[in-house]
């Protein structure tokens, strides 16, 4: 088989601010680990999002994407309602996003305080919508799974990848109907651990909805790398899964 491309959706940087077994501090630090485990690329965030605050995560994922020349890195920043005024919005924004090649957006308003929907977010939603920009969202920025439902419902048209999305014994239960009723639903796969479970997910929906991704420095790198190398899949939707869907999400991305 073909030596396949791996990159990763779910990457944190940073010095966690209560410390942790195992982190990357910068972008060299994340890089050497990349090399030391096979992967190619990794869409990464801020380790200290919610708790640094978003002005500051968006600041140091900036530092640590101009710090990698090679451009293996792609970032991820922070968002939040316009109506205190702490971040840019609208066109400026975006004219950001761009310079500092962020390519997709992370809503946490369980950690940040506001209410999840239109009335908070709607206008930033639609735009990223149009521009075909990735939100990233999980119950660890929603809360729950009840949230994310009916922030979906009320968006329906936006892209998306849900991370981190529950431990032990699978959380399908929660996930498939979002693959079944919202096309632009993406699922990175951290923390699937179901045996076969890839291969049913892939033999139900196709290989086009899934992602490759670590969840570091909360898990490693290699546990889904294995899993996607040895399921019960073909050659094609393996590369899809380990590297071909982020890139395509992101390539598309319109700034």
């Amino acid at each position: 088989m073909k030596e396949l491309m791996f990159f990763d959706a779910n990457v944190q940087v940073g010095t966690p601010m209560n410390g942790a077994l195992d982190y990357a501090s910068d972008a060299g630090a994340i890089l050497r680990k990349m090399d030391r485990n096979g992967v190619a690329k990794a869409l990464i965030r801020e380790v200290n999002l919610t708790s640094a605050g978003p002005a500051y995560a968006n600041a140091a994922t900036a530092r640590y994407l101009a710090a990698d020349p090679d451009e293996r890195l792609v970032g991820a920043w922070s968002v939040l309602p316009p109506h205190t005024g702490e971040l840019p919005e609208g066109q400026e924004l975006f004219k950001q996003m761009a310079q500092n090649r962020i390519r997709a957006l992370v809503p946490d308003p369980a950690g940040h305080k506001w209410v999840p929907g239109r009335l908070t977010v709607g206008r930033l939603m639609d735009e990223a919508a149009e521009r075909r920009i990735p939100i990233l969202i999980g119950i660890h920025t929603f809360g729950n799974w009840e949230a994310i439902y009916a922030f979906l419902k009320e968006f329906p048209q936006n892209r998306y990848i849900c991370m981190t999305h529950g431990l032990y014994w699978g959380t399908d239960r929660y996930f498939r109907p979002l693959l079944e009723n919202y096309p632009g639903f993406h699922l990175e796969l951290s923390t699937y651990w179901v045996p076969e479970g890839v291969a049913d997910l892939v033999e139900k929906y196709g290989a086009e909805r899934f992602l490759y991704g670590s969840g570091y420095p909360g898990f490693m790198f290699g546990s889904m790398m294995l899993a996607i190398k040895h399921a019960d899949i073909d050659g094609e939707s393996k590369r899809l899964i380990a590297g071909g869907n982020l890139e395509k999400l992101l390539d598309e991305v319109q700034l």
